[in-house]
């Protein structure tokens, strides 16, 4: 094989594995179905992980706004029930390098943005977070997911898993209905 044939065949070669490694997914969109104000109520297992199979109730409103031309959202969230009161942010970021989101939440109580409760991103059109956190004097895994589940309704789940992911216990359930109170959030042109 001439010096030429070998130039054009590892020219070829590293084109082909440049295609093959694909930069991420872009999911800077994964969140633009929650965008907008949302009649929420909220189902909550009193005692997780604990055999426990009692569950209470709480109403609210929850506002996602978009940050970043939608690389980034807040979502503010207040319920009140037979569960108890909330009152909460939760601020979702995009990172393009990695093509996954970090949530971070803040309650009025605390009054501090926590360190990232997760990182996920899309899968199937579910937005999933892992995080390991200290539960009850134990390290457990905590997943959380929010879907839209029509056009003006979505879910989302908390679950616990005490065994490493083997299997999760679902602890709190939001289902979300648009308000027609007002229009949804847009996001603006490009």
């Amino acid at each position: 094989m001439s010096g030429r044939s070998w130039l054009a065949a590892a020219a070829l070669l590293c084109l082909h594995g440049w295609a093959l490694a694909a930069p991420p997914r872009d999911g800077s969109h994964d969140f633009d179905f929650d965008l907008g104000t949302w009649h929420t109520h909220t189902t909550r297992l009193v005692q997780p992980l604990s055999g426990a199979a009692e569950w209470r109730e709480m109403d609210g409103l929850t506002i996602v706004r978009p940050l970043f031309g939608g690389r980034g959202n807040v979502a503010e969230y207040r319920a009140a029930g037979s569960a108890g009161a909330v009152e909460l942010v939760a601020l979702r970021l995009y990172h393009p390098q990695s093509g996954q989101w970090s949530i971070h939440f803040a309650t009025p109580g605390v009054g501090v943005l926590g360190t990232p409760y997760g990182t996920g991103g899309a899968r199937a059109g579910r937005v999933e977070f892992y995080d390991q956190e200290e539960f009850a004097g134990r390290q457990i895994l905590v997943r959380f997911a929010i879907w839209s589940t029509g056009q003006d309704t979505a879910q989302s789940e908390q679950a616990f898993s005490a065994d490493g992911g083997q299997t999760w216990e679902t602890n709190w359930i939001n289902r979300y209905t648009r308000s027609a109170d007002g229009p949804p959030v847009k996001l603006p042109p490009p």
